[in-house]
């Protein structure tokens, strides 16, 4: 039921964030200098450390969704370029492919081209109270009509991992009906 609202929140909060979360690298480090998740896209390595409790940081869904835990990683220098992941609330391993009734854009490039999973997995190794940790790999698929003519039919994820806290941010819980 959200993932559409997830879609449409990440593409238009990245001006928002611009403004009103900072949007600089040493902001986002002051929340919690030990987010960090890495991955390497199409033989480009991609990171990013530090959570303005948004970016890089963990939220447990509630309604419809409950039990499932919906999180960004992006490097706070580069926030329009994301990986987007709801997945359930637990250790284990979750694929996803490209579905009309579930998908959303996964991965969105800097240029704002909009990619669904084609299939991603997604690992949770660890999970607490606080924190949650696990890895990611798969094929992304270009969603036509977004971004610039330029975007690759599609990408490859390999090596990602990531290392998160849960956001205890009231705002960003009550924007993503989160506990």
């Amino acid at each position: 039921m959200y993932r559409l609202f997830f879609q449409l929140l990440c593409l238009f909060t990245a001006a928002s964030m611009t403004t009103s979360c900072g949007n600089s690298s040493s902001a986002a480090k002051a929340g919690n200098p030990d987010a960090s998740f890495s991955c390497v896209l199409d033989g480009k390595t991609i990171s990013g450390k530090g959570t303005d409790q948004n970016i890089n940081a963990a939220f447990h869904l509630t309604g419809d969704d409950k039990g499932q835990i919906f999180f960004r990683l992006s490097d706070p220098d580069n926030t329009n370029e994301k990986f987007m992941f709801q997945v359930p609330g637990k250790t284990g391993a979750t694929t996803f492919t490209n579905s009309p009734t579930y998908s959303y854009s996964g991965y969105m490039n800097a240029d704002m081209a909009s990619y669904t999973d084609d299939p991603v997995t997604v690992t949770i190794t660890s999970i607490s109270a606080t924190r949650v940790s696990g890895t990611f790999s798969g094929k992304y698929s270009w969603q036509k009509g977004t971004g610039s003519g330029n975007a690759k039919p599609s990408v490859e994820v390999t090596d990602g991992k990531f290392d998160i806290p849960f956001s205890t941010s009231a705002q960003w819980k009550q924007l993503y009906h989160a506990e």
